[in-house]
């Protein structure tokens, strides 16, 4: 099976293959059409020396079992039956100066000498036609060899040239950025199929840039427009909470209201910030100490830690990472909030950073749902309103935008979180 390869190199191995197969069968054809002209013509010559074979044998005294005639082997056998026999075949003999079998032809027939009948057979050395068999198909096969890769090379040459403005495409493309407000401007070619592709590549990217400028503009004036009155909506709720003087009941409603305020505060930001990566909005990257990092983000929750009695084990070494710091922070806090979030009272934590992993396990309720179905937005296994559903989609979203592997399973009653940092 043939393996990843360029176009024109898949073209040339196909072509190569097809040669090769019409080739083989063209030095088949050859050589079985050149044995049957040279065994006819032999045929052919043995009828004749037959006629001269028989009128010698009618001037001999006495009839040896074999003799050689005109460097033809005769041999002579009493005939059981008078049926007329003519019959050609191949054989051979010993040849002791060669010391090797060499190949005959041989017809045998039926003839009367002296009253007595007996089968006549003629022995011809088939050598030299062999011989000349083999140096005919060497001189074909050499020039069919020949032009064979002489076309092998034409071929390459012509393709090379004619798809190069499909390669000059492909470079543009790579050079590409959904985000740059230069328009693609593809070359005109004059092979039509390439210049159809191009114009359509144009006006698919026009049209991308100003999906992507429209979405970008809705993002931004979402986070801004969104965020104010939901603001203004919580600091109006946190006065109502203030005051002493309403009923207990009207109090469970507010905060009620305040909670729904907060949750969707926070979805709100989710979602944005999703939308952001997915459109690669965090382009640029530098060089993040992830050590220090998570010890700074360990060092904020322990009092959440200490207050669920929870037991933290760590193995940590260096390890620098190429990501936006804002994404850098935002998987950390996703990750960490996860394990302490569905733990356990008393359970325990353990985190391993080395070796190109960050590695989270914790305690905690077994799933009833498949561990790779919790990648999904809005799928959650808590019942808790304080939980969104898309902690693990955003931290999917980050591993794919720099191209890491995320794996969440449960091994031995613990839930465990990798997240490989080797590209992928």
């Amino acid at each position: 099976m043939v393996g990843n390869m360029k176009l024109l190199q898949r073209t040339g191995y196909y072509y190569l293959i097809f040669s090769l197969m019409v080739f083989l069968l063209g030095a088949l054809v050859m050589f079985l059409a050149l044995r049957l002209v040279l065994d006819y013509e032999t045929d052919e010559g043995l009828r004749h020396t037959s006629k001269v074979v028989k009128q010698y044998l009618m001037d001999l005294d006495t009839l040896p079992d074999r003799l050689k005639i005109m460097d033809e082997v005769v041999e002579l056998q009493l005939a059981p039956t008078a049926t007329e026999v003519e019959v050609f075949s191949d054989t051979s003999f010993f040849d002791p100066e060669e010391q090797e079998y060499e190949p005959y032809r041989k017809f045998t027939f039926l003839d009367s000498i002296r009253g007595q009948n007996y089968l006549v057979s003629i022995n011809h050395s088939r050598v030299e036609s062999q011989d000349l068999i083999t140096t005919i198909l060497l001189v074909n096969l050499g020039i069919l060899s020949l032009l064979l890769v002489s076309l092998n090379q034409v071929n390459r040459f012509l393709s090379r040239q004619l798809w190069r403005p499909f390669y000059q495409t492909i470079q543009q493309i790579q050079g590409f950025s959904i985000q740059d407000n230069e328009k693609l401007e593809l070359s005109h070619t004059q092979t039509e199929e390439f210049d159809q592709l191009n114009r359509s590549l144009e006006r698919m990217t026009e049209k991308l840039q100003r999906d992507y400028r429209s979405l970008r503009r809705f993002t931004e004036n979402a986070s801004h427009e969104m965020q104010t009155p939901l603001a203004i909506m919580r600091n109006q709720v946190d006065l109502l909470l203030q005051n002493a003087d309403r009923p207990a009941a009207d109090f469970a409603s507010i905060s009620h209201l305040s909670e729904a305020i907060s949750r969707l505060r926070r979805l709100n930001s989710a979602l944005l910030l999703l939308t952001k990566i997915e459109n690669e909005q965090y382009q640029n990257t530098e060089r993040v100490q992830l050590l220090p990092l998570l010890e700074q983000k360990l060092a904020a929750l322990q009092p959440l830690l200490e207050e669920r009695n929870i037991n933290l084990q760590t193995e940590l070494s260096e390890l620098t990472l190429d990501i936006h710091p804002v994404l850098a922070d935002v998987l950390l806090n996703n990750l960490l909030e996860n394990a302490i979030k569905h733990n356990l009272p008393n359970g325990q934590i353990g985190i391993f950073l080395g070796n190109g992993k960050l590695r989270i396990t914790n305690t905690g309720a077994p799933l009833s749902t498949p561990p790779a179905e919790l990648f999904e937005r809005f799928a959650k296994e808590s019942t808790k309103q304080q939980s969104l559903g898309l902690g693990l989609a955003i931290v999917r979203e980050i591993c794919t935008l720099y191209g890491w592997s995320v794996h969440y399973d449960i091994q031995q009653g613990e839930h465990q979180m990798e997240v490989s940092f080797h590209a992928q």
